[in-house]
């Protein structure tokens, strides 16, 4: 089925541009979100990547039409969800190298995460302030005691956001090129996933943050501790299909990590469990296999 797919979408422009709008307008569903950026992707592998742009921002249109509470917010994440997979593709087209674009996202969003700690205004007051309006706009008048909870949990935002986005940036761009691999075009997108791996630089600037979250609570530390996390369970499970080709995970168990991470009850201590894995497998997996 995707094999066809993607051999349609990419068959004539106007095949990607009717599913992009499609898909853009039910884009607010996560599935559809998914789809309408990945398909620049492909098109930007396949195609041209000219087109591939195109393609994204008539898919974003739904999105930047929205108004909202923060539109300079709303408007720069739904730039980085629908463009930055394009532009990772294009970066792919020009490197050939899968595991160069998922370490330029991850830098990426680590220095965005800083730099609104660091030379933004009070980036917890913003969350506190923002969610506050969104609640009295909804017609509840926030108790005294929710001051607290809002904000211990303004204090990650920025981190949990920046990992939302990296998520979807990479989802596309995992989509995007397993379908450009299914139209003939060589990839195998099974080994360059595989392959991930934060690498010597990353993998100690992830370990500065688990150290400094010994000693600091801070909100920058606790936002980076969270895109900290999200990178290496992805490692993880790449590490866990890289054990599943050498035959050394079942198929099966495979299939229950993915069910362990979708269900709310396990899904925290799965991520836990696969960020420990790939933060193992950065600095234990043999010279060899880096890829």
């Amino acid at each position: 089925m995707h094999r066809a797919l993607a051999a349609w979408l990419v068959e004539r422009p106007w095949h990607a541009a009717v599913a992009c709008g499609i898909c853009g307008a039910l884009s607010f569903l996560l599935p559809f979100m998914l789809l309408a950026c990945a398909i620049p992707v492909l098109v930007a592998l396949r195609v041209n990547v000219k087109m591939g742009l195109a393609l994204a921002l008539l898919a974003s249109v739904p999105w930047i039409s929205v108004p909202t509470l923060a539109p300079a917010l709303w408007l720069l994440s739904a730039a980085a969800v629908f463009f930055g997979p394009v532009l990772l593709a294009m970066l792919l087209r020009r490197t050939g190298s899968m595991n160069l674009c998922f370490q330029i996202a991850t830098l990426t969003c680590g220095l965005v995460i800083v730099a609104i700690h660091v030379l933004g205004p009070d980036p917890v007051k913003f969350w506190v302030d923002l969610i506050q309006g969104a609640i009295v706009a909804s017609g509840v008048q926030p108790e005294a005691d929710w001051q607290s909870l809002m904000q211990q949990f303004a204090a990650s935002m920025w981190g949990l956001l920046a990992s939302a986005v990296l998520a979807g940036i990479l989802g596309a761009l995992f989509l995007g090129r397993w379908w450009a691999g299914l139209t003939g075009s060589g990839i195998e997108f099974g080994a360059e996933f595989r392959s991930l791996r934060l690498g010597t630089v990353l993998g100690a600037a992830v370990t500065g943050v688990f150290v400094a979250m010994l000693f600091s609570n801070s909100p920058l530390v606790r936002s980076l501790v969270w895109l900290a996390c999200s990178v290496l369970t992805l490692q993880g499970l790449a590490a866990a299909h890289r054990s599943k080709a050498k035959g050394q995970l079942s198929q099966g168990r495979l299939t229950a990590i993915y069910v362990l991470l979708v269900v709310p009850i396990s899904g925290t201590i799965t991520a836990l469990v696969l960020a420990a894995w790939g933060y193992a497998d950065n600095w234990l997996r043999p010279r060899a296999h880096n890829a």
